[in-house]
């Protein structure tokens, strides 16, 4: 598909002057990252009660919206992922905090119309009390998490699986809880039941649909070309893990359009309802492709010493070790990312929390008036097309 989007992006920026002075007051009341998640909730909130108030004309019941969360790693390619999504060929910039941006769909005969709303947390680990925020009971039933991982840093990537498909689990345990309170939350939670249940006994699916996208292969292929070894146990291992999660898997490569391609329909599958993705790569010294289901303990065989093997507990700890002795965590730089990151939510919440609060409320206004633009022009577009006899096109994206 192609993407037309609208831009709108959270950016903190230092104080200065009486700019600080006059939002003192705002900034006192932030302490520490409990209040960063609770400022950007309210937000968030103010945010879907005034999207729905500029959406009604564009928006029929026939219509609706889905959720795509970006976690992951530093620098690991986060923003050019979400980029590369949407068709934009901006350069990225540092994010800050949370991001948004959205797409939206369009069938051909324009009887369909679907927004997928993006939300990019920041950073690594330290802002990830923000999924709080972007993951709620009212979305979690069309939502999906994108999970990035740095194959230039290899030492790391298992890490950052697994801390953020753990987060996400314990976030959808908390929704899901929620949900059985009510009738309503209990008929969505029938629509995640392909995303929560297995009947292979080593898979525990996450509960929602999650990608996770090993970026940066082709720097990762040149760190392994004196032992394929690396390249085999890498792929082993993260097939392993998405399987065992009920997770999609693919590699990314700088300018390799038919990695990028896998990407975006792996995603567009649930951001936008489309069919399934049917290719099954798994050749390691290639880009992986695997859609969640499409893989098997059989397929990807047995860490050392585990054959025939089906107990999850047994198979994450041999796997996981298997990793780590060709690829040993650094635990000295853990430490010291822990430091920074809590020097970075310090400096955050003092800093440009009143900032971002007060730019973030502009740009929701903002995006208010551009809805009902984009819906008037739309509507004049396609009153001019029939009166022509002339077939309209459908949207903004075809």
């Amino acid at each position: 598909h192609g993407c037309s989007i609208r831009e709108r992006r959270t950016r903190g920026r230092t104080r200065q002057g009486t700019a600080k002075a006059s939002d003192a007051a705002m900034a006192a009341t932030v302490a520490g990252a409990a209040s960063v998640k609770d400022l950007f909730m309210r937000l968030v909130e103010q945010q879907a009660a005034e999207q729905r108030a500029g959406m009604s004309e564009m928006l029929s019941d026939a219509n609706q919206e889905s959720e795509v969360i970006v976690v992951g790693a530093k620098n690991s390619g986060k923003s050019s992922l979400v980029l590369g999504f949407v068709n934009k060929v901006d350069a990225p910039k540092p994010t800050t905090a949370l991001e948004y941006k959205y797409a939206r769909y369009s069938s051909k005969e324009g009887s369909k119309v679907i927004i997928a709303n993006i939300w990019e947390l920041a950073g690594d680990t330290q802002l990830a009390q923000l999924l709080d925020v972007v993951l709620s009971p009212a979305k979690l039933a069309r939502s999906q998490v994108i999970i990035v991982a740095d194959l230039s840093k290899p030492a790391e990537v298992l890490r950052t699986v697994n801390y953020w498909l753990d987060a996400v689990r314990a976030r959808v345990d908390t929704c899901t809880r929620e949900m059985r309170k009510t009738e309503a939350g209990q008929a969505a939670l029938k629509q995640l039941e392909p995303h929560s249940q297995s009947t292979a006994p080593e898979v525990r699916p996450v509960g929602v649909p999650v990608l996770i996208v090993a970026s940066k292969f082709d720097a990762f292929e040149e760190m392994s070309q004196s032992s394929t070894e690396y390249l085999q146990v890498m792929a082993k291992t993260l097939r392993y893990f998405a399987h065992a999660n009920g997770a999609s898997l693919v590699y990314t490569r700088e300018k390799d359009k038919g990695l990028l391609g896998a990407m975006k329909r792996l995603i567009s599958r649930h951001a936008f309802d489309q069919e399934p993705h049917n290719v099954f790569q798994t050749e390691y010294t290639k880009g992986l492709v695997v859609p969640a289901g499409k893989d098997s303990l059989q397929h990807i065989g047995h860490p050392p010493g585990l054959d025939g093997v089906t107990d999850r507990e047994r198979l994450n700890d041999t796997w996981t070790r298997t990793f780590q002795e060709l690829f040993p965590p650094t635990p000295e730089r853990e430490q010291r990312e822990k430091k920074k990151h809590v020097a970075d939510l310090e400096g955050f919440a003092e800093e440009t929390v009143d900032v971002l609060r007060i730019q973030k409320l502009k740009e929701l206004t903002q995006r208010q008036a551009r809805y009902r633009a984009e819906a008037a022009a739309e509507a004049a577009a396609t009153a001019s097309a029939a009166a022509q006899g002339a077939q309209p096109r459908a949207g903004m994206l075809r």
